[in-house]
């Protein structure tokens, strides 16, 4: 069976996508009912995911490995909900489906961006450029990996910032 497939994040809900309204197959992971603030909100999703318009699906940890490895990679900032979402996005695509999340959070448009995946925007205009993130010493200038926090010259401590010679415009998915 393969066919589009929206992966809900909790932001589109915020932004006003109605779960279980579109005809396709919807599919999201628990801990995004779990950040649905706000009593509206939450009663979409939960009455979504009660009438079968909305699936509840656990990430493999393979893929869930990918995700956690291309965040290290990138620099990107993502909750643990967010690497689950883009993993279960790629086990879609995996198993021949036509995944599309639907989010408006900038840092998973770009990881989907980077792992080949599509995104829908609900309210926000979405990413213009793929990013990948350094860190930089804003005392003498070094420019560290992701993972770095301090500088190993003058101990000063480092600021994200985007990696300017990787960027790349976005294919706008929407």
């Amino acid at each position: 069976m393969s066919g589009t497939v929206y992966v809900l994040d909790t932001s589109a809900v915020i932004a006003g996508f109605v779960p279980g309204l579109a005809d396709v197959r919807q599919v999201t992971v628990q801990e995004v009912l779990e950040e649905a603030r706000g009593l509206r909100f939450k009663l979409e999703l939960e009455t979504a995911v009660t009438s079968g318009k909305v699936e509840i699906v656990e990430p493999s940890s393979s893929s869930l490995v990918v995700v956690e490895e291309k965040v290290k990679e990138t620099g990107d900032k993502l909750s643990p909900t967010d690497v689950k979402l883009l993993a279960l996005a790629l086990d879609l695509s995996n198993a021949g489906e036509e995944p599309r999340l639907v989010t408006d959070d900038y840092a998973i448009q770009n990881l989907a961006s980077l792992l080949g995946l599509s995104y829908e925007k609900v309210l926000m205009p979405g990413i213009t450029e793929v990013l990948k993130w350094e860190m930089k010493c804003p005392a003498c200038g070094r420019t560290y990996p992701p993972s770095a926090s301090r500088c190993r010259v003058c101990g000063s401590n480092l600021i994200r910032k985007p990696r300017r010679k990787s960027r790349q415009l976005c294919k706008d998915s929407h």
